[in-house]
């Protein structure tokens, strides 16, 4: 099958458009009642409070009320639409965050200042039915490159450490319905390696080329699939031309990155967050319900991002 190269910008393209959205769903669907744990990070509460602003949360804050007033009240942070829950124990807070989404009293949790380690661990205890069994859990991050025409999805930069193939096609499955309530209608997915051909003595390559296979024959629905492919095949139609490759749907173009581990993941999310000069955003989707989970090192304004990409896949759930 032979593909037209022209690049193709979907209609939602930057996170100045996925604000809006928030906003447009939220007026239509009520606001998520979404919770920031652990707010002690002064970033964190910073952009917490932007999301009560733009008025597309019901907010919580789940922590040291007494900190958090006091530290509201010197950086002249106004809390006063949110509704406090006071709990000075870190752990106890993420736990009664876990049980406030199981009972349906939130849709939507934001990681305050916690490691993101203990902070998982404690929300996904098997006791607590935070998440089904059938359900596979992923990290998938939006980014807007400075230099990339169009927004570009990551996984996995958090949860998966070392996805076999099953696993993979769920990191998939993850992304492209995160890809649909961004506004991407049919993504082109790219199963990232250090090279674009096959070698038997490279695992990663042959499980790109066997998903690639599978998309092939339909067995991967809603999205375009090729690999394997290195970043920059992926992402610069120039660098895919000049290694021969001219009839991919996805090279030179890819909307969503499989990464083959979560070192290479967390490796180019954290590159682009400190040398691209990127707008960035990342959740945990499968769980009971989304989960903001920004970086400490993320900007304000990235964390602001990261919660309205919350609101959007908590109104669509």
């Amino acid at each position: 099958m032979t593909f037209e190269n022209n690049f193709t910008i979907p209609e939602i393209h930057s996170f100045e458009q996925i604000v809006a959205k928030a906003e447009t769903i939220v007026n239509a669907s009520g606001k998520p009642k979404t919770a920031l744990v652990v707010p002690t990070g002064l970033d964190a509460l910073k952009a917490f409070a932007m999301a009560m602003d733009k008025n597309i949360i019901e907010p919580y804050l789940i922590g040291d009320e007494v900190y958090v007033r006091a530290k509201a009240e010197q950086n002249e942070i106004n809390l006063e639409k949110a509704k406090f829950i006071n709990i000075i124990e870190p752990d106890s807070a993420v736990l009664t965050a876990s049980k406030m989404a199981i009972e349906g009293e939130l849709d939507l949790i934001v990681k305050g200042h916690i490691p993101t380690v203990p902070f998982l661990k404690t929300l996904f205890r098997e006791k607590d039915f935070f998440n089904k069994k059938d359900n596979f859990v992923s990290h998938v991050a939006v980014i807007k490159p400075k230099l990339y025409q169009k927004l570009l999805l990551l996984t996995d930069a958090a949860i998966n450490i070392a996805p076999d193939l099953k696993g993979k096609l769920s990191l998939i499955n993850n992304a492209v319905k995160v890809a649909k309530v961004v506004g991407i209608g049919m993504p082109r997915v790219a199963l990232l390696a250090a090279v674009e051909v096959v070698y038997p003595q490279m695992p990663v390559t042959m499980d790109a080329a066997i998903i690639s296979k599978m998309a092939e024959r339909r067995q991967i629905k809603d999205a375009y699939v090729d690999g394997p492919l290195s970043f920059d095949v992926a992402v610069d139609m120039i660098a895919a031309h000049s290694k021969g490759i001219k009839n991919s749907p996805v090279a030179g173009q890819a909307d969503i990155l499989i990464a083959p581990n979560l070192e290479t993941a967390n490796g180019v999310y954290k590159a682009m967050t400190l040398f691209g000069k990127v707008q960035i955003g990342g959740i945990v989707y499968g769980g009971k319900v989304p989960i903001v989970l920004s970086s400490r090192s993320d900007s304000m304004e990235n964390q602001f991002y990261a919660i309205v990409l919350g609101v959007l896949v908590a109104c669509s759930r």
